[in-house]
């Protein structure tokens, strides 16, 4: 007797016209893709998560919490029924390959095509005995993409140093970075996709402001090579190694590379495979993780966005602390045409990672801040990411604080968490491709707020502590009057679309606001 099939949902794409696909032609055309499990103890998983702090091991994250393995041993036997091929088991995924044809027949879905992007276009029938254990399928689509969060300035007048930008001490100043503190012994890892650097450029970078060049580990993820920061694109890897160096120097940084999508390749798909394997990374164990790339949140399957929470989860679990940038195009969110309705950005949506916002800062002669606002649009060139989620539910550390839900949305995750200067205008040095240059945006601050983390994990390991890991529950549990400025002018309204505006406390502009380091070190050890 043949299992009843069930609706598995979430993979489709919200912002895609069905009717603007055609049925693919070419269905021999290949591609890998991944099914994602639950823990088999769910409930389990989110009470540690809430009420312990203690630090297992990735073997002790799969015996406890992982999922069943005949579970997993008859869904091979189930998707791998057409022709389909399971590459490997690797934790809660199974990573598999196969021509669209026979993923049409697995899943029972039609694929659609255009301009060489695919995707499906109903929902994929599975087992009823699988349905209630899977997040999904990643990789059934080519269509989204992430895009790099950094911008450069158009009103260049209040930028620092006679408009050079703000070099590392600015920083370190007006946000009271502890001199005692240097990032020693901690592992930052940072995400890239199809985005590499020059080591010249950035050792160049730190020579110049009298910083000893960090280690610097180049991993790639699925075989994309480092193409030495010849792209334009290449800034977004620069800057980031350059900032998370200048600012934790002694910390060893790893930059994991992976694919950015291409006719075959999914960047949905990319950016688990990076996930995961920095989440695997035994011979480089990160302890902190910075994702500078977003898109609004309906540019992506629903599904895909929980397998990437799940892998952040995991990572919690573990110790480790994930920061991604919050977005440059305030409450719209989204990269591009689109409905003019507020977006909050994706992977920045995950409860499991720290969404970082943006700031405008001003300083004094003597480096001391004479205003703080959230990053506003004044000349259509970008603002502060933020708003609720309409995917991910208000996560437990937020109950307790009023989020500005609009009407016609309900309520959910409030991004972002933490903000950093990243007003382009206010922007920061760069060099880049033999170079001096001035870059802003929230792909900026995710890297230096790695950093900050960095010297909190230093403080705490000699202090005899486990590393901070799963830092959202502890950020919304301290006093905020002494360990954050508290931004209250500014809004993120950009593109046609009415934002939210900067209040006191949290906000979705700015979340606590930023951070006053050597406060936030000592609350969080």
């Amino acid at each position: 007797m043949q299992a009843k099939l069930v609706r598995a949902t979430g993979h489709l794409l919200p912002e895609e016209t069905l009717q603007d696909y055609h049925r693919i032609s070419y269905k021999e055309r290949t591609t890998q893709w991944a099914c994602v499990f639950k823990s088999r103890h769910e409930t389990d998983l989110k009470r540690r998560l809430a009420y312990d702090s203690s630090v297992l091991t990735r073997e002790e994250v799969l015996q406890l919490y992982g999922p069943d393995p005949d579970l997993i041993d008859r869904a091979r036997q189930w998707l791998s029924r057409h022709g389909v091929r399971v590459l490997k088991q690797d934790g809660f995924i199974l990573w598999l390959q196969g021509s669209l044809g026979q993923i049409e027949e697995t899943l029972k879905i039609p694929f659609g095509e255009k301009d060489g992007q695919f995707m499906p276009l109903r929902e994929p029938l599975v087992p009823e005995w699988l349905a209630p254990h899977i997040v999904g399928f990643v990789g059934l689509e080519n269509v989204s993409k992430l895009y790099p969060r950094f911008r450069f300035p158009t009103h260049p007048e209040e930028l620092a140093n006679n408009g050079q930008g703000f070099f590392p001490l600015d920083i370190q100043t007006a946000y009271a970075f502890p001199a005692s503190l240097n990032g020693s012994g901690l592992t930052i890892g940072l995400l890239e996709f199809s985005n590499g650097f020059n080591p010249q450029d950035v050792m160049t970078f730190w020579n110049q402001f009298g910083i000893a060049c960090p280690n610097v580990s180049f991993v790639s993820v699925d075989g994309t090579p480092n193409d030495l920061g010849v792209n334009a694109y290449d800034l977004e890897a620069t800057l980031d190694i350059e900032w998370a160096g200048a600012m934790a120097p002694l910390a060893n940084l790893v930059v994991y590379e992976a694919n950015a999508g291409s006719s075959d390749t999914s960047f949905a798909l990319s950016v688990l495979k990076a996930l995961q394997y920095a989440y695997n990374d035994v011979l480089n164990c990160p302890d902190i993780l910075s994702i500078s790339y977003g898109d609004g949140e309906t540019r992506f399957p629903v599904s895909t966005m929980q397998a990437w929470d799940m892998v952040a989860r995991n990572a919690a679990l573990i110790g480790m602390t994930i920061f991604v940038a919050s977005g440059d195009q305030g409450a719209y969110g989204l990269h591009g045409p689109g409905r003019k309705i507020c977006h909050v950005d994706a992977p920045a949506n995950s409860p499991h990672m720290v969404s970082v916002g943006g700031t405008h800062l001003l300083l004094n002669s003597q480096g001391q801040i004479v205003e703080e606002t959230g990053w506003t649009d004044v000349n259509n060139n970008g603002a502060s990411g933020g708003g609720i989620s309409q995917v991910f539910a208000v996560p437990a550390y937020q109950e307790g604080i009023p989020l500005p839900v609009k009407a016609g949305y309900h309520v959910g995750r409030g991004v972002p968490d933490v903000a950093l200067n990243a007003d382009p205008d206010t922007g920061y040095a760069v060099f880049f491709q033999g170079m001096w240059t001035v870059v802003g945006g929230t792909s900026v601050a995710s890297p230096i707020w790695a950093a900050i983390t960095a010297l909190i994990n230093q403080n705490r390991v000699q202090a005899g502590k486990s590393l901070i890991g799963y830092m959202n529950p502890r950020l919304y549990g301290i006093d905020h009057a002494s360990t954050f400025h508290d931004i209250t002018v500014g809004n993120n309204s950009y593109d046609g679309v009415t934002g939210y505006d900067c209040t006191p406390g949290w906000d979705a502009v700015t979340g606590w606001g930023s951070p006053i380091v050597v406060s936030l070190v000592k609350s969080l050890s």
